[in-house]
């Protein structure tokens, strides 16, 4: 499906950042919060979008550092602190969503966000492909030292933006994720890689990226959480959603047969469904059953 957005977005100031975001379809209720992952910006759910627009009310941020939203300045963005900027920017706006969904990262930022109380009207959440673990071993530790390396060294950054950049590479880069985008859905990533300033932001998220608090709270969330998993994803393996489901009280496990790590540019019209059926579940969920004293 074609990813161009055919909705205009809007540049922002709230707390420190100034934001690129996207608003909507309906004016009222239920209000729809999606968040990107590591690496994309808003355009990622432009594929997403006109299936939304008639049902939701809708917020499509680019994340800290990411697109064309402003990075933290020290360069510390763990998932903490873009939680807490999101909710700055929530509370700019005077919107908060009764849904959110968030694909990758941008799971755990969503998931962090209630965990921190900065989502109280929301009734579920859907996690895409959710990055909600900490990388296993080693790599836990090697990955965000490069990143932090990288981060700070001009001359990396670039070398970064180059790099990924050439067709060949940003091809192996796409399939790595097991998902097969179409070329409109490539040049999203070619454009966004060939900006040094998203790239120094993709590297300060990874190097500020520590999600064992984040696991450790998780037995908190009091909110559904539907675990949407690409079972073609090779970036997030999808047992995580799977175990994730088995143990935490009140998730969900959702396959995706046949999709990869990008499911919702893959096929947008499969995350759409869920994000309906969850709407409607969360709803019946919360109506109001009269008592007999209210009936008499």
């Amino acid at each position: 499906m074609k990813t161009d957005s055919p909705l205009p977005s809007e540049l922002l100031q709230a707390g420190a950042l100034r934001w690129r975001a996207q608003r909507a379809g309906q004016t009222g209720p239920p209000r729809l919060l999606l968040l990107h992952g590591t690496g994309s910006s808003l355009q990622s759910w432009a594929p997403c979008l006109p299936g939304l627009v008639e049902h939701f009310n809708l917020l499509i941020p680019d994340l800290p550092g990411h697109g064309c939203s402003e990075g933290f300045a020290d360069g510390q963005a763990s998932p903490a602190r873009m939680a807490h900027a999101l909710g700055e920017l929530l509370a700019a706006l005077d919107w908060q969503p009764e849904l959110v969904a968030g694909h990758s990262a941008g799971a755990a930022v969503m998931v962090q966000m209630c965990l921190d109380g900065l989502l109280p009207q929301a009734r579920g959440l859907l996690a895409v492909n959710g990055a909600l673990q900490p990388l296993p071993g080693l790599m836990g530790v090697v990955a965000p030292a490069v990143a932090k390396l990288a981060a700070r060294s001009a001359w990396l950054t670039a070398w970064v933006t180059r790099h990924a950049g050439q067709p060949r590479a940003l091809t192996n880069l796409i399939a790595s994720t097991g998902s097969r985008l179409d070329e409109a859905g490539v040049q999203h990533y070619r454009a966004l890689l060939a900006q040094p300033a998203h790239v120094r932001g993709v590297l300060d998220m990874l190097a500020s990226w520590r999600l064992e608090d984040l696991q450790a709270r998780l037995p908190e969330l009091r909110l559904p959480l539907w675990l949407a998993a690409g079972l073609a994803d090779r970036t997030v393996a999808p047992v995580q959603s799977l175990e994730l489901a088995r143990w935490l009280p009140g998730a969900s496990f959702h396959p995706l047969a046949g999709l990869g790590h990008l499911a919702h540019e893959e096929a947008p019209e499969r995350v759409n469904e869920l994000l309906m059926a969850l709407r409607d579940e969360t709803a019946l969920d919360r109506a109001v059953i009269p008592s007999a004293a209210d009936v008499s």
